[in-house]
């Protein structure tokens, strides 16, 4: 087979960012993105999941897209995708659907040969990462080479997000020449069992959250990658990096201090800030903490006076983690249920990670199919938690 050349990328999130300056941004990434692909001529592109961050997303950013994929398409590049768990719909009502009937891509359902001559197969991510269950279905397993395979899930061993479900490598479909990730918003190359590339090449843009902008300004990468693969041989790949938002990041603490004192630092280490930057530029500003004297309403009135005055900028504000005075704090669910499971752990007869436990509780949890007998759902889950147990803890739990 002669030299095939794709790229790999995920977690686009197109319509992620309300702000003009992000959205103006986002173009700009997409168009370098796809031109670079049709320099380098490549055979096509594998999108790993949350193309979109809902799976209606805005119209502007849908045809702002789809514009994009057209010249892909006219340039003789395919282009395959799976879904994630923003862009993924049950119902299949997703601008995905729409593009493929249009035919500017191609959903992976199930196993299908590019005009190249190599195979891509794939898992779609779903609400709650609730796919993994699907990671150890013998019919997954590659039967050509080279294949991709293509999936929306965080790898257990990236120990990236510990309170979701994640897969852990030897559940990996075997026999794949290349593993194409998306879902972790951080860039991550790792090995299968068999030596294969598994990589997640972060967010193409930025990713949806205050916490991603915060990320690309602490230096995350962003971008993805350029895949060579040639006959069985180990695939080739370079990272391509997209940086093109200027603007930094202002964080202030407002632990033991006064409404004032706070919005008088924010305005200062803006001020110093924005000196560097030319107009446009993107800042988010991050406060948090809990106030001595005054209220987060006198800080949100300080903040709306910053931008009026500094108008040619653009600002986003995290201030979630802000509080009053003699505001009650109220334990959230996830911090309740993180507790609950690292002590369910902790008193579990063998030495296991919390995320084990969540695994086990999910599996459990999971709804009887329409259809299925009271027994034959009973038998499913002792057997789903049995290969849990086995893989964790091995056969002696069985002895």
């Amino acid at each position: 087979m002669k030299e095939v050349k794709f790229v790999h990328a995920s977690d686009i999130h197109v319509g992620g960012f309300a702000g003009r300056a992000l959205r103006v941004k986002e173009e700009e990434t997409l168009t370098t993105f796809v031109n670079r692909c049709i320099d380098e001529k490549v055979d096509f592109v594998v999108l790993a999941g949350d193309t979109f961050d809902s799976n209606i997303p805005p119209i502007r950013e849908a045809i702002m897209f789809s514009k994009q994929m057209r010249k892909l398409k006219e340039a003789g590049i395919r282009v395959y995708a799976v879904y994630g768990s923003h862009d993924y719909s049950p119902t299949r009502d997703s601008l995905i659907e729409l593009l493929e009937a249009d035919g500017v891509l191609t959903v992976i359902n199930n196993e299908v040969q590019d005009p190249s001559g190599v195979w891509l197969n794939g898992v779609h991510g779903l609400v709650g990462a609730k796919e993994v269950y699907r990671f150890g279905e013998p019919e997954l397993a590659a039967k050509h080479k080279p294949s991709i395979f293509v999936f929306h899930t965080a790898v257990y061993e990236a120990n990236m997000t510990p309170k979701e479900l994640s897969v852990p490598i030897t559940n990996l479909p075997p026999g794949y020449t290349y593993y194409a990730a998306g879902h972790l918003h951080k860039r991550i190359e790792l090995r299968s069992m068999e030596g294969s590339p598994i990589n997640y090449p972060g967010p193409l843009f930025l990713g949806w959250s205050k916490a991603d902008l915060e990320n690309y300004f602490r230096g995350s990468d962003t971008g993805f990658y350029i895949v060579e693969l040639e006959g069985d041989g180990n695939p080739r790949f370079e990272y391509v990096s997209l940086r093109g938002i200027r603007g930094g990041l202002v964080e202030v603490s407002a632990e033991g201090r006064s409404a004032a004192e706070v919005s008088g630092d924010v305005e200062r280490k803006t001020s110093e800030l924005i000196g560097s930057l030319p107009s446009g530029s993107v800042v988010l500003i991050k406060i948090s903490g809990r106030l001595s004297t005054g209220t987060r309403a006198e800080v949100s009135i300080g903040l709306e006076k910053l931008r009026r005055k500094h108008a040619e900028y653009e600002f986003e504000i995290n201030d979630r983690q802000l509080s009053d005075p003699e505001e009650v704090e109220v334990e959230r669910g996830e911090q309740f249920e993180e507790r609950a499971i690292t002590k369910l752990a902790a008193e579990f007869p063998v030495k296991v990670e919390p995320s084990f436990i969540q695994q086990l509780i999910h599996t459990l949890g999971e709804e009887q199919p329409e259809g299925m007998t009271k027994a034959d759902y009973e038998e499913a889950l002792r057997s789903k938690c049995a290969q849990l147990l086995r893989h964790k803890l091995g056969n002696r739990v069985f002895e």
